[in-house]
């Protein structure tokens, strides 16, 4: 089936996901990725000591995550195999029957959202880990470009496409929905200071994009949510120096 006729097609309910991997795989894939970072991160700091530069500006740290990430990616390929099973495919990296266009403008409407509720819920005005990641301009730039690209999909492959179909599967769609997007908020919570207004965002955004994934039956369109969502926030601050 082609883009095209995928995008003609009538807009249904997708079938409950009835995933082949379950809280086992799901561990294992976090185990995985945090002793990868560890070890990055440690390694990053010995380098930064002989070659003299800060380990905690946001080039370092993403490449420690991006090398986290493609050990995880490698694992689930070969942990599909097993099962003889694609591994993009079984993410539901699949055609979808939105258009784009309809995506993107979700994606913006509920980045002004977020943008009108951190009003309401009055920020405190403090520096997040996510700032001081961002005080140097090549790290401004990488961090941009990799939040509007491979950040989003990533994320959606992993929380809406690997972790969403096994709480589904095991609570219904409502309460595993919600169940990923309150993970997905936590996840992001330490970068954010652990502001619990923070928290309660994302997790907000987590849960629109896990209905999307839902309804779509495909993590690709719930990616282009992720990454319009993205974009005009990274946008804003290249435009503004990142003040």
């Amino acid at each position: 089936m082609t883009p095209e006729e995928a995008r003609s097609l009538p807009v249904y309910l997708a079938d409950p996901d009835r995933p082949f991997w379950g809280y086992a795989e799901i561990l294992m894939v976090v185990a995985i990725f945090l002793a990868i970072a560890f070890v990055g991160f440690a390694a990053m700091r010995s380098l930064a000591a002989l070659w003299h530069f800060d380990p905690d500006l946001g080039m370092p740290l993403l490449a420690v995550e991006f090398a986290a990430y493609a050990v995880v990616f490698l694992v689930l390929k070969g942990l599909f195999a097993r099962y003889q099973q694609p591994l993009f495919e079984s993410l539901a990296w699949v055609e979808h029957g939105f258009k784009p266009v309809h995506l993107v403008m979700l994606g913006l409407v509920l980045a002004l959202l977020v943008v009108l509720l951190s009003n309401v819920l009055r920020f405190p005005n403090v520096e997040t880990p996510f700032d001081k990641l961002l005080n140097d301009r090549i790290s401004r730039i990488a961090i941009s470009i990799f939040g509007v690209t491979l950040g989003p999909i990533i994320e959606e492959l992993l929380f809406r496409g690997f972790l969403q179909p096994v709480l589904v599967n095991s609570f219904g769609v409502l309460p595993g929905i919600l169940a990923t997007s309150i993970v997905f908020g936590g996840m992001h919570l330490m970068q954010n200071a652990n502001l619990w207004q923070s928290g309660v965002l994302i997790a907000l955004v987590g849960f629109v994009l896990g209905v999307v994934r839902h309804v779509s039956g495909s993590t690709k369109a719930s990616a282009i949510v992720h990454v319009s969502y993205n974009a005009l926030p990274f946008v804003v601050m290249i435009a503004t120096g990142g003040k």
